[in-house]
């Protein structure tokens, strides 16, 4: 069952046009990873959903409820952490959190199980302002997920977090998950959201992508030859690249790992590869991960 229903969301400012026709869809207990550089467009598709930006045209589906026709029945299915923590910071942690308990009439079980989740202990006494950017984080995911919400969009989740505060993020955002939470989150941690998502989208100036395109691309553009490796094969690979033939290659000690720029150069690399009678042993097309789909879809940005 879907809980998010995205469909062909316009939006501009000025003459700039920032969302072109975004279209996408949420399950309940999916974790989907939205994926671009800033200037992209991730943020402004969240707001919208948020229902803090407003689109020019599109329609927006929240847990079935149209976002614009029932607001309040959307949004009360929604938390929300965009951007910046929307924190009290002259109130201490657990202040904090017992105003937004108040003010969405949360349980004091409830409040009492989130206290627990952030696991700030004592630094819950000191004022919000005083905390490091992951307590803040922490803090702040508290908030979000206070009313048990079964939609919850995160924007750069991990910033800030040292590298335990990222594991036990991680394992909280798939403990939601399994409880039947929908997650949207965006992150410039490429390897962090390959290990969380269920899957991903990407957008590109104000478009979404097809992953699934860009997976066979990636695919047919990318290879492992088995040979026996010579002293010329990296000069002889560099000037495939500044010819424009290879987009990028690694050489190893029996392999070579070719990236083309365009699959109708396949033939012309790997006869010049084999030149002088050469044996290939074995070619292998590589899959796709989150990085070269990246690297793939943002080539010109990357540059």
């Amino acid at each position: 069952m879907g809980i998010l229903s995205v469909e062909n969301l316009n939006k501009s400012f000025g003459k700039l046009h920032v969302l072109k026709n975004v279209s996408f869809t949420l399950e309940t207990g999916e974790i989907l990873g939205f994926i671009g550089p800033n200037g992209s467009g991730k943020s402004t598709t969240m707001k919208c959903i948020a229902n803090l930006v407003f689109p020019e045209s599109g329609k927006v589906e929240i847990a079935g409820h149209d976002l614009y026709k029932e607001r309040s029945q959307a949004l009360s299915h929604l938390s929300a952490l965009i951007e910046a923590p929307g924190l009290y910071f002259n109130l201490t942690g657990i202040e904090n959190l017992k105003v937004f308990a108040s003010l969405r009439q949360i349980p004091r079980k409830r409040l009492e199980e989130v206290i627990e989740f952030t696991g700030l202990g004592h630094a819950l006494k000191k004022k919000a302002g005083a905390y490091s950017m992951g307590m803040k984080q922490r803090l702040a995911l508290a908030v979000a997920i206070l009313p048990k919400p079964t939609f919850l969009i995160l924007d750069e989740p991990f910033n800030g977090l040292d590298p335990q505060g990222v594991f036990e993020l991680r394992s909280m955002i798939k403990g939601l998950a399994r409880e039947g939470c929908g997650i949207l989150f965006s992150s410039h941690q490429l390897i962090e959201m390959e290990k969380i998502s269920s899957r991903n989208i990407f957008i590109k100036d104000g478009e979404i992508v097809s992953q699934e395109k860009a997976q066979a691309d990636v695919a047919v553009l990318s290879y492992k030859l088995y040979v026996d490796r010579q002293e010329q094969d990296l000069a002889m690979l560099s000037k495939l690249k500044t010819e424009g033939l290879l987009q990028d290659f690694l050489a190893g000690e029996s392999e070579l790992l070719i990236s083309l720029s365009d699959i109708t150069h396949c033939t012309r690399v790997i006869t010049t590869i084999l030149a002088d009678g050469r044996e290939l042993r074995g070619i292998v097309p590589q899959t796709a991960n989150i990085e070269n789909l990246y690297s793939h879809i943002y080539e010109k940005e990357v540059l």
